[in-house]
């Protein structure tokens, strides 16, 4: 799991507090990794918003048409189809060099097969290229047709308001429980702290953010777009 901000950056939101002892140090960068992953579970974003440096393969349910829904993800590295339902191996289709170029089997794009966006990221949809040799992801039922390696999320880096939301509940969850004591916290202190901001839930200010920047998916019948 991917923190989306640093200690140091932290510090900055924290005033008198430019230095800190080893364990204050380790405590508040757990703290950052709490808001990290509750930021990713109220954007429904298990492979979160920090892409994968290294393409890993995925299998998926083919739709019969031309087009397939695919993780987000900033590149598509492979894709390999069945050719009938009831094959037992994925075929490898041609990689176009481009976006552009009509050169390949399929590509990538944002958006949606009626208003596809070729020039960001992350990718949404495989369409097949109408040049290519196939005009359609095989379909099986409840089995998996088709399989793409990709580097799953949302950027290279986390986008601002990531970083921005995580920082803002760090620091005001810092300050809440330090309160009138002293900045330099004992162990025990610090263990009930980690545990507080572990179990504690995202401002509304927060989440009225992350909805609004539309970093929210959303869901459909009960599962993820």
């Amino acid at each position: 799991m991917t923190s989306y901000a640093t200690v140091d950056e932290l510090l900055t939101r924290l005033e008198g507090q430019t230095e800190i002892d080893a364990d204050v140090y380790e405590a508040y960068q757990k703290i950052i990794a709490a808001y990290s992953a509750k930021i990713d579970e109220l954007c429904r974003r298990p492979d979160g918003f920090v892409a994968t440096t290294t393409a890993t393969a995925r299998h998926l349910m083919g739709t019969g048409t031309y087009y397939i829904e695919i993780p987000e993800c900033i590149e598509v590295t492979a894709v390999a189809v069945k050719d009938s339902y009831d094959d037992t191996v994925f075929t490898s289709w041609t990689a176009p060099s481009s976006q552009v170029t009509g050169d390949g089997d399929y590509y990538p794009i944002a958006g949606t097969p009626g208003r596809p966006t070729f020039d960001r990221t992350p990718y949404t949809y495989l369409v097949v290229d109408p040049n290519g040799e196939y005009n359609h992801f095989t379909k099986a039922i409840y089995l998996p047709t088709v399989k793409v390696t990709a580097k799953r999320g949302y950027a290279a880096t986390a986008p601002y308001q990531i970083r921005e939301a995580t920082l803002a509940e760090a620091a005001k969850f810092i300050k809440r429980f330090q309160g009138g004591m002293d900045v330099r916290l004992a162990s025990a202190d610090l263990g009930v702290m980690i545990e507080s901001a572990r179990q504690s839930g995202l401002t509304r200010e927060v989440k009225e953010l992350l909805v609004e920047s539309m970093f929210v998916l959303p869901l459909y019948g009960g599962a993820l777009r």
